[in-house]
């Protein structure tokens, strides 16, 4: 019989192919780094092939290892939905679900308790990170997050189209009255990243006739939460996402200096491995999201929000 290589080596080498570093792979194996380094090494003399090469920011795949890296990515789905095939679905573990920190508040919470009432029988965790769950070997069994739909070996359905906006609080929209949107915003500090590739602030310039503005000042934000707190708190103007923002519009705490609303390419996206529909927490949590979003799109008409493009800009 063919010898296979060390199965700690091959789960070292996917976590670090997956994470980009050894500190992240370490966590996830909970292990320690050099742990981590020595178990891939030893894969490495096991093949005779070098699988990971040191770079500025990181490690980098070789030739070798990335072709390598989706084998083995696919031999580990493939033995997790043996093991789910032949034991059914775990019921002693809670149902995993990953996404941003920013989604769970301002999308998925508010509307949570409805779920827990209709199942109340299903524990759920929610793993709360920026970092990609590797869904294939079950490290959460769905994920929603943001992008354009296309996520290898994965079904993605769009749960929240994204409108984009800027908003300010009402103090700053007064002392803009009158301007047009590339004099107004080359005189206040923007909050984003307005140079980042396709970034929404460029979409929004550009249907505004303001690209390629040069702002005063740039204020940057990871988490949304804060960059809305700062926007009401006066400290300039926030693209403003439709799905997230309505409790402070709906208050009055941030206000539209311009009226003009833009639809964006990318979403967020139920992420989910399609053969994982035959668990039923999942097919229960998959439904109700789904439910939700299009609740959502009618309350709001989402038709006419996705398309949405008024262009007073006075």
């Amino acid at each position: 019989m063919r010898q296979l290589p060390s199965l700690r080596g091959l789960q070292a080498f996917e976590a670090v192919a997956r994470a980009g570093n050894l500190a992240d792979a370490a966590a996830q194996l909970n292990i320690t780094a050099s742990a981590v380094s020595h178990r891939i090494r030893k894969l490495e003399e096991e093949l005779g092939l070098e699988l990971l090469r040191r770079a500025a920011g990181g490690l980098r795949l070789t030739e070798a290892g990335r072709r390598y890296r989706t084998s083995v990515e696919d031999a580990f789905a493939q033995l997790a939905q043996a093991t789910a095939d032949l034991l059914g679905p775990d019921l002693s573990r809670p149902l995993t679900v990953s996404l941003t920190s920013e989604f769970g508040t301002r999308w998925l919470m508010p509307r949570f308790h409805r779920f827990r009432a209709a199942h109340p029988e299903i524990d759920i965790a929610v793993l709360s990170t920026y970092r990609l769950a590797n869904l294939a070997t079950g490290e959460a069994d769905l994920a929603l997050r943001h992008g354009y739909g296309e996520w290898a070996r994965l079904k993605a359905e769009l749960i929240l189209p994204f409108c984009v906006s800027p908003l300010c609080s009402p103090g700053l929209r007064d002392k803009l009255a009158g301007l047009r949107p590339a004099e107004a915003l080359a005189q206040c500090t923007l909050i984003g990243d307005v140079d980042r590739d396709h970034d929404d602030w460029g979409a929004w310039l550009e249907a505004a006739g303001a690209a390629g503005i040069s702002p005063v000042r740039q204020l940057r934000f990871e988490d949304y939460s804060m960059a809305i707190e700062a926007a009401i708190d006066g400290q300039g103007i926030l693209l403003g996402y439709s799905g997230y923002v309505e409790a402070e519009t709906a208050a009055g705490a941030l206000v539209q200096p311009f009226d003009l609303t833009v639809a964006v390419a990318k979403g967020y996206y139920l992420v989910y491995p399609e053969d994982r529909l035959s668990n039923p927490r999942v097919r229960a949590f998959r439904n109700w999201v789904i439910a939700e979003s299009e609740t959502q799109h009618t309350l709001s008409g989402g038709e006419a929000r996705r398309r949405g493009t008024s262009t007073n800009l006075n």
